[in-house]
């Protein structure tokens, strides 16, 4: 049963909100309270460098004990989603993504890098309640509210990339209403929701009619899928699929390992 948290309207301070309260009623209270305070970090409500309500001001916001509440902060500091400063307070940690073998990076740059001109089509571009299967993918409770977004990626005129993507509203609640049409999909998320931690698949498949014709190939001709998960310290962004033509485009990394000696 999903539960909110019960306040006085002077407790309150201004850094939280009614909206940006409701606990999920999953598992422990110290638990529901920190996935709360990171959501108030992931949806830009709280921005990094930002002082956040004291120890004190949330244990009278959530009517929990002060153990309950500092065991929540220290677990946010140990995550890095947060930071104290003996004496000054609590604030929000810089978010900064990290960077995978493979990095996550705006396909227009790269094609702009190769001094060649990026131009997209949006294809899809919808609100939807996620359905049992999809809320599976994403780790979320059926009828939570997603983003589908499909685009097609061309280089000078030429059909790259096919980008079908599912995007969490609690973590970037702002996507819904952006323009895409002067940024891509990518860029706007690594600057307004950058992710913690990334999961890469690649896979190779035969071209069905629909990938077909928008990448304008053969059916059956072989394509290069990644697909692409993102969370920001476990709370889901993005479920991405990227469909490029086999034969015109390539995958590859540059990693060093951690110890040099290893082989």
């Amino acid at each position: 049963m999903t539960k909110k948290a019960r306040f006085l309207t002077q407790d309150l301070p201004a850094t939280l909100s009614a909206t940006n309260l409701t606990l999920d009623g999953n598992g422990p209270l110290y638990a529901q309270i920190k996935r709360v305070l990171a959501r108030n970090v992931i949806s830009g409500h709280w921005i990094s460098g930002q002082q956040i309500p004291t120890e004190m001001e949330l244990v009278r916001v959530f009517r929990a004990s002060r153990m309950t509440v500092n065991r929540a902060l220290r677990e946010l500091v140990a995550e890095g989603v947060l930071t104290r400063t003996r004496g000054a307070g609590t604030y929000v940690a810089d978010r900064k993504g990290q960077s995978p073998i493979l990095e996550i990076r705006a396909i227009d740059r790269d094609i702009r890098a190769r001094g060649h001109r990026h131009d997209s089509e949006i294809i899809t571009f919808d609100t939807v309640a996620a359905d049992a299967p999809l809320a599976t993918r994403f780790g979320l409770t059926p009828g939570a509210s997603l983003c589908h977004f499909v685009c097609l990626h061309r280089e000078e005129n030429v059909p790259v990339q096919v980008e079908d993507r599912w995007v969490n509203l609690a973590a970037a609640p702002a996507f819904a209403q952006q323009d895409f049409r002067d940024i891509t999909a990518a860029a706007w998320l690594l600057a307004n929701a950058p992710y913690s931690d990334a999961q890469h698949l690649i896979e190779a498949i035969a071209a069905d009619n629909t990938t077909a014709k928008r990448l304008d190939i053969a059916h059956g001709a072989p394509c290069l899928v990644l697909h692409r998960r993102t969370w920001f310290h476990g709370t889901p962004i993005t479920v991405a699929k990227f469909t490029h033509p086999g034969e015109s485009y390539q995958l590859g990394g540059h990693f060093a390992p951690q110890h040099p000696s290893d082989g």
